[in-house]
């Protein structure tokens, strides 16, 4: 059985924790990131940088207790923006100079290991997979094969997105299932068309 599909990947939308002007962005899109690299910080950065240090002397010659040093060490952290993860810049949401909610997305990381193609499959035809089923991935612009496996099936049936190719399979009731790339590697781009063979 061979069903084509997209490949996408697990995305993480960033935000500050508090409200806040952007001052620095030192990221562009298409950039790799390291997890608990700095990617942003917003206009209160620098003086809670000083607070923090001003503390932690304070605390050294017994002017200050623990609670406080973690009181500072935490408002520093609300003016920081980290990658939570190894992963590629997808998409910045906003420019140094804009004003920033709390919780509003800044940019937008991509995780490059957890990867997969979301495939539609007919009624009568899902009963063939299984969680786990292994399957054979080939995306277009490589010949390599890449190695996959079933992690999701849907429970309900739905209609055939719009984007897939041909009216006769757009009206059919299909089951979505999700088949995780066992060996992503950088050849690997979302929004490439896949094929998924069982």
């Amino acid at each position: 059985m061979t069903f084509s599909g997209t490949m996408e990947l697990t995305e993480h939308v960033l935000g500050a924790k508090v409200a806040g002007r952007l001052t620095t962005l030192n990221i562009d899109e298409g950039d790799l990131v390291k997890k608990g690299q700095l990617l942003a910080t917003l206009d209160r950065f620098d003086q809670s940088q000083k607070d923090l240090n001003r503390v932690a002397v304070l605390l050294q010659n017994g002017g200050a207790n623990q609670q406080s040093l973690e009181n500072a060490q935490l408002t520093l952290e609300d003016q920081e923006i980290i990658s939570p993860i190894d992963g590629v810049v997808l998409i910045k949401d906003s420019q140094t100079g804009e004003i920033i909610p709390a919780g509003g997305g800044v940019v937008v990381i991509g995780d490059l290991k957890d990867q997969w193609v979301k495939i539609y499959v007919s009624e009568d035809m899902v009963h063939q997979l299984s969680i786990n089923q292994q399957a054979s991935i080939l995306v277009d612009g490589s010949r390599q094969a890449y190695k996959g496996h079933v992690t999701f099936i849907a429970d309900k049936a739905e209609f055939t997105p719009r984007n897939v190719q041909t009216p006769e399979e757009r009206v059919t009731q299909t089951i979505a299932v999700k088949i995780t790339v066992d060996d992503p590697d950088e050849n690997l781009h979302a929004g490439v068309s896949a094929d998924v063979r069982f």
